[in-house]
């Protein structure tokens, strides 16, 4: 495993309001919603990533207006009737 380090000012942290812990939290939360939406991540990944169950996370994407399933149109229609549904 690979770390990264990222420093914070205090002057930053009393302007959030929040502590270092937090500010990580968040920005791992937002990163993991970006990646996920665009593709680069797993819904497990990016749960994995900002440290949360596949549950919390989806309540997280759908707090940000993310579908949590993305399918093309056409293959929704392949999906389902594979399924047997259509």
């Amino acid at each position: 495993m690979q770390q990264a380090a990222i420093s914070f000012s205090d002057d930053l942290l009393l302007s959030l309001n929040m502590t270092v812990n937090e500010v990580v939290s968040s920005m791992r939360k937002e990163y993991a919603a970006r990646m996920y939406q665009e593709g680069k991540l797993t819904l497990g990944q990016a749960a994995e990533f900002c440290g949360v169950c596949l549950y919390d996370f989806t309540v997280l994407l759908a707090a940000q207006d993310i579908p949590v399933i993305n399918y093309e149109p056409e293959e929704l229609d392949r999906e389902l009737e594979s399924i047997g549904v259509l």
